[in-house]
């Protein structure tokens, strides 16, 4: 078997022991179940699903990574998704046992290392090995949260961090781990980056009886790299035909409440970014410089289909800070979305194809 190089990581439920010591197995396995069911449909591809261990779910990635951002949002949207799964049970149950009773105090913690490793088949059996496994284990038996005080996080080792290259300024950690001696990590509070996302998200959706233009394309492509294709301002820049894009103020990442600028050379365009659900749609208003003081909605969303990625465009009404609608300047913006996007889905394609030889080639 070959050597492969990749992202190593474990979503750990915590506070799982004490739970079922405590609960009604009756009742507490069947939650548990549901909170490893949310994580594990949120893994993207390419991360890999190595398997379940026990309060755990291990996974793995092998070739070129998208981004190191777009490998934040994964552990971010596993978060959320354990979370609202959390918030769900607790809000639906009147069962007054100790199992249903107690779920608020399970949490989700999330270690993450770049390193190297060996992917083995034995008999009907996958599995990887190596000591970066062993290590993205061990990272799991740290105190971080005593002493940090950060109950739901991620921890980086800083070789993951490294592998990332976000400009983000995490919080520096150490521990001792027998055999790896002193190992730097960063810390990321994934509980206050829930939080962030529910004060400033929606739901904010254009949706099909909502649209006044909507378009369709499939990119032989996964939603992880088409995300990051209409969402990386750099990449943005390339398919939108942009002499520049860029994030306002000093945001280091893309995410709600952000505000992109895209400066074409027949007008800017300002998109305040405010639903925002990595990998299965983005909203933002967008306001164009040709005509002041009218805006719209518009929601990309993303279809995993059998040929790849299919992008749904949908363009809310163009109205005024009034709320009243300006049905003739937006026959004029329906006019330009109708010759722009058959020609910026060509520039996708070749993206695509790009990113699929990259790939290979690694």
């Amino acid at each position: 078997m070959s050597i492969q190089s990749g992202y190593l990581l474990i979503a750990d439920i915590t506070g799982y022991t004490g739970y079922l010591t405590r609960s009604e197995l009756e009742h507490a396995n069947p939650i548990i179940h549901s909170l490893l069911e949310a994580i594990v449909m949120e893994l993207k591809d390419p991360m890999k699903l190595r398997g379940l261990e026990g309060d755990a779910v291990l996974a793995y990635s092998s070739g070129p990574f998208p981004s190191g951002e777009t490998f934040l949002n994964i552990c971010e949207s596993l978060y959320r998704a354990f979370a609202e799964r959390r918030r769900n049970i607790v809000q639906n149950t009147t069962c007054p046992c100790n199992a249903c009773r107690n779920v608020a105090d399970l949490d989700l913690k999330i270690l993450a290392h770049h390193g190297k490793f060996e992917e083995l088949s034995i008999g009907p059996m996958k599995d990887i090995s190596g000591a970066d496994v062993i290590l993205v284990h061990r990272m799991a038996k740290t105190d971080v949260k005593e002493d940090t005080g950060i109950l739901s996080y991620a921890l980086f080792s800083e070789d993951a961090f490294r592998a990332m290259g976000i400009e983000s300024d995490l919080m520096q950690y150490s521990a001792q781990f027998e055999h790896f001696g002193d190992v730097p990590m960063r810390v990321y509070d994934l509980a206050a980056a829930w939080q962030r996302y529910r004060e400033v998200a929606g739901p904010v959706r254009v949706t099909d009886e909502d649209a006044v233009f909507t378009t369709r394309h499939t990119l032989n492509a996964p939603p992880v790299v088409v995300w990051e294709m209409l969402t990386d301002p750099r990449l943005k820049m390339r398919w939108m035909m942009l002499k520049d894009a860029y994030r306002e103020g000093d945001a280091s990442r893309t995410s709600a409440g952000i505000r992109l600028h895209c400066i074409h050379e027949a007008a800017h365009f300002q998109m305040l970014i405010v639903d925002w659900h990595p990998f299965d749609y983005v909203t933002d208003i967008l306001h164009n410089s040709s005509i002041e003081g009218l805006t719209n909605l518009e929601t990309y969303e993303l279809v995993p289909v059998d040929e790849g990625t299919e992008i749904v465009f949908r363009m809310g009404r163009l109205t005024d800070a009034e709320g009243i609608h300006h049905p003739e300047q937006e026959a004029a913006v329906i006019e330009l979305f109708e010759n722009f996007y058959p020609v910026a889905f060509g520039i996708l394609d070749e993206m695509a194809l790009e990113a699929r030889q990259k790939s290979q080639e690694q």
